[in-house]
């Protein structure tokens, strides 16, 4: 009997002892909140220069719609290396990101027009797939222990 009381001592401080890492993960909402809010900005710059969206071409307005980004993406991938621990995944998938954006922009003011509905179309596809795969990857990350 003493022996069960003190096995069952043992197996409960393990549990309290452990319970820290048994119950933490490395799941971070912020970096998810990032993904989406870029994805939109991403989706809405494309939108808006397309033929017959929100705005006409010009440099100066993509200059400013590109800028801004830049900044948001930058301070995504920021908090993204700031929250990476050894991985590097959040940093990565933000970096992959900021670079498709940055070559929408460098295709907009090479073009200097406005987007075509058809390239619109396929294009906003497969920017959605790849903020989708860092959406799901950073979902993976729920209840599972750093």
């Amino acid at each position: 009997m003493k022996d069960l009381k003190i096995q069952i001592v043992i197996i409960v401080s393990v549990v309290v002892l452990s319970g820290c890492a048994l119950f933490t993960t490395h799941y971070d909402a912020t970096r998810h909140e990032n993904f989406t809010k870029l994805q939109a900005y991403h989706v809405k710059f494309i939108n808006d220069f397309t033929e017959g969206g929100a705005k006409k071409w010009s440099l100066n307005a993509i200059n400013t719609v590109c800028d801004a980004g830049d900044l948001k993406y930058r301070e995504a991938l920021v908090y993204a290396k700031s929250k990476d621990n050894k991985d590097g995944t959040g940093a990565r998938a933000v970096t992959n990101l900021k670079e498709q954006f940055e070559a929408d922009c460098h295709f907009s003011k090479t073009k200097e027009k406005e987007f075509s509905k058809r390239w619109s179309a396929e294009h906003l596809e497969q920017i959605n797939l790849n903020y989708g795969y860092a959406v799901a990857s950073e979902l993976t990350r729920v209840d599972k222990p750093e």
